[in-house]
Order: C-alpha cells, then structure tokens, then sequence
C-alpha cells in the first residue's frame, strides 16, 4: 500500500524516474568535480563579487555532504546555492535541456497564486486557474506555517542574480514563485496560507495545488521597439529587447528614422522605457547610446576570459562554434586573459542626429544584461534622469557571452557557464556590486497593478513636460 501511494503521488506531481533515481557518492562526487573544473578553469567571473577562500570554502562544504546516494533532484538543490552565490545572472544550472526553468522539476503541486512584492511584504495579484482563492490584494503571511520573510530569504539564496542586486531577484519571484517555492521546497498537494485582508482582518485557508499547465499562459507579444508621441514636446522610446525581429525594421535604420522624425518634431523631452528589457545583442545598446550622447565615448574598459583551454571538462561540454578562431583576440596580460575583438572597446562618436534635450530613462529589476550596460553609460556620464527601480544589471559589467554548455555525466544535470566578463568603462565609482541606481525611486504597489497604473511613467510624464528639468547631477 505505501510503494502504491508513494508511485501514485510521483505520478500525480510529475516527478520523473530521472529525478528520484539515487546516485551514488562517486557519481555525485564525479559530477560536482566537473561542476567545479568548468566554474574554476571557465568562469571569468567566479571571483568577481567573491573571493577564492570564499569559493573554496563552499565547494569543500558540499564535497563532504556527498557522502551518501541522493537523486538529482535532492543533489541540485544542494548545489544551486554555491551557483547562486557567483553573483551571475547568466549562469544557469538545470535539468537538462530546461534552462532558465523554475518549473522544470515537477508537472504538479505548485501553488495556485502568483504574488507580487513590495517592501519584503508579499501580496496575491491573481489566483491561477478558474476558480479565486484570495482576493488580488491580499496580503500573504506564510505558506504551511513558514513566514513569508523566511521563505523569500530562503528563495534568494537560490535565484541567480548580478552582484547582489535585489531588485532582479524581487522580480524572479513576482513573475515565477510558484516555480521557485515548488523547486526549493518541492511539490505538495494542497497549502495552508496565513494572509491579511486590505481591511486588516487575520484568517488561514487551505488552497488545492495547481499544474504548470495551468499557471503559464501565452503572453502578448510586444514588438522589440516602439515610438510614440504623449504630448508635442515629449517622445517615448519603448526598448523591449535589444533584439531584431523579422519583419520589423533593423535597429539602425529604426533609430536613424525616429530621431530625424524626433528632430523635425522639436521634441524637448525623450523617455526611454527600459523596464523588463533583459539584454539582447551587445551592439544595439551602443548604438541607442550614441543617439543620446553628447560627445565620444568609450563603452568597455576591458574583456576577460578565464583563459583559453585546453580544459578539463571538456569530454561534457559543448563550446561555442567559432570558439577556436576567437582564441586569437585573447590576449594575457599579467594574471588577466584580455579578449580583444569587441567594437565597444574603441570610441564610439554621436551618431548624426543625436537628440540633445532632456532624457528620462524607466528601469526594474528585470533591465538586465545589454539594456544595463547601456544604462550604466548613461548614468556614469550623466546624461539622463532614472526612474523606478535599481537595473537588474550590476552597474559595472556582467559575466555573458557565449557558453560553455555542461552535461553532467551521471545527474546529466545542465550546467551552462558563460565565458566572457564585461567591465564597463566609468569615469565615477559606483558600488561593484549594486545596479544602476534610479534617481526617483519608484515600486509600483499592488494597488497600482490592479487598477493599471503607471507611477513611473506618470512621473517620467511630468518631468519631460517641465523643459525646465534637466539631467541628474
């Protein structure tokens, strides 16, 4: 009766036979070594926000927790944390072929709501599925008897993120808690929810779980990059991905027409609503970059590998195609590999119609990658005003590139290591660590999300139509 039980609960969460297969210590002891030669011998940036002691000391302390069998699911949350503390948001760690997937381990028993926070404090925004659970703007105080601040301390351990910029994980949790609670606690069939009414009244409920199937759903597709016009002097430039798109025009072309057109209009005002943009190609943010600089620049300081093979690991991965011709651009430098083949290294001159008047840059928590590189230019050299929240980007570069792609040889666990480390060229000091600061600090409440507000653009509204306003200091 219990074997029956216990088969008919996998079935029920979605539980794989990969995932609670037990490994030996000497497979996982195999697979952690690989882990750790791919982090050492591949990650230009493993001891940016870290040092080596610190690494070390992490990677001994799980070496001795491998002295019993575990599965793979059970051997990845004890290792994601080590990951996680690299400080890189492109590193990614994963059942194989699911990237970048919180709800990779489990087809059932997640919770049935999605949350947003505010403050450390978290609230429903929507119940998935047909049926409402909480009404959007209850406040939650713990799930099965945890407290909610515990919980998002214990989730922030284990999302990847930049340096140790909290607003990137904020956002992690705001799109995918339900991912992130199932992958960190694991699978349940139903959850006791302590919460708040906005009235202030206390209570519990018990809240049946849900299928991924039922969470996701399709989301709206958003052109790459948009322009509009909300008043006669004010232009709003939406960047949604330094990506292009078929069928859309090439990003240069797209920039020469709006800012002649943005010209001719005599706009005084330009936004630039950055917020949600993860990256994209490196090249496109210096290209918007030189549409609002006021004089040359230099994007880079520098690039850095962690050096050029051969590599131990390399009977796991697979590394990018054109690889070995790049080898040549690597140059060592003392204890440093510079890579050398990168248009942002040079000077960038102000591109022929560059706008000269006052610029309103919008970010969160989720302008990351690229769309942070290019704001940390324009915060270092003043050139615009920031409204919302801390970039999800650290202000001083960020460890992407290519990949070295993983696959563990036994846990056939995914570990994707980028390769190259971008530093930013800045003529001020900024905290390593931290993101692009905004100016006006500005998080939504839920309040504003439920009834379709946009405090940040509403106050990026009122800046630009006072052409007295200009640059941040």
């Amino acid at each position: 009766m219990k074997k029956l039980f216990i088969a008919c609960w996998l079935l029920l969460t979605g539980i794989s036979g990969w995932s609670q297969k037990i490994f030996t210590p000497q497979e996982l002891q195999a697979d952690f070594t690989v882990i750790r030669q791919a982090l050492e011998e591949a990650h230009p940036g493993l001891y940016r926000f870290q040092t080596k002691e610190q690494a070390d000391k992490q990677f001994t302390a799980i070496g001795k927790q491998l002295k019993k069998g575990m599965s793979a699911y059970a051997f990845y949350k004890l290792v994601n944390p080590l990951i996680a503390d690299i400080g890189d948001g492109h590193v990614k760690f994963h059942p194989a072929g699911k990237p970048d997937d919180p709800y990779a381990f489990f087809g059932n028993g997640y919770l049935p709501l999605q949350l947003y926070f505010k403050d450390g404090d978290a609230f429903v925004l929507r119940t998935y599925g047909s049926k409402e659970l909480l009404p959007a703007g209850t406040r939650i105080l713990s799930i099965n008897g945890e407290d909610i601040s515990h919980i998002t301390a214990r989730l922030f351990r284990n999302i990847y993120a930049d340096g140790a910029v909290q607003s990137a994980k904020y956002a992690a949790l705001n799109s995918d808690f339900a991912g992130y609670y199932g992958a960190f606690t694991g699978p349940a069939g139903h959850f006791t929810i302590g919460y708040k009414e906005a009235a202030g009244k206390r209570g519990k409920v018990v809240v049946p779980a849900v299928s991924v199937s039922e969470i996701r759903s399709a989301t709206p597709t958003e052109p790459p990059y948009t322009l509009s016009f909300p008043s006669t002097d004010v232009a709003l430039l939406r960047i949604a991905v330094f990506m292009e798109q078929e069928g859309m025009p090439a990003f240069p072309a797209f920039l020469d027409s709006t800012f002649r057109l943005i010209k001719e209009k005599q706009v005084q005002s330009l936004i630039i609503d950055l917020r949600n943009n993860e990256g994209g190609t490196d090249r496109l943010g210096q290209q918007l970059l030189s549409y609002i600089a006021r004089a040359p620049f230099r994007y880079y300081e520098k690039l850095t590998v962690a050096g050029i093979g051969p590599y131990s690991f390399a009977t796991y991965a697979t590394f990018p195609a054109e690889m070995e011709y790049l080898k040549q651009f690597v140059k060592k430098e003392g204890d440093e590999y510079l890579f050398t083949y990168s248009e942002g290294l040079g000077v960038i001159n102000p591109a022929n119609n560059a706008f000269a008047g006052n610029v309103y840059i919008l970010q969160n928590g989720r302008s990351f990658s690229v769309t942070a590189e290019f704001a940390a230019i324009a915060k270092d050299s003043r050139r615009a005003v920031f409204i919302g929240e801390e970039s999800g980007g650290t202000m001083q570069g960020n460890t992407s590139g290519g990949f070295a792609m993983v696959d563990l040889p036994h846990t056939h666990l995914g570990l994707d290591v980028p390769l190259l480390s971008y530093y930013m060229r800045l003529q001020h000091p900024f905290q390593a660590n931290k993101g692009v600061p905004a100016d006006h600090v500005i998080t939504p409440a839920v309040t504003d999300i439920l009834q379709h507000r946009d405090p940040v653009l509403e106050l990026a509204l009122r800046l630009a139509g006072n052409i007295k306003q200009t640059t941040a200091d």
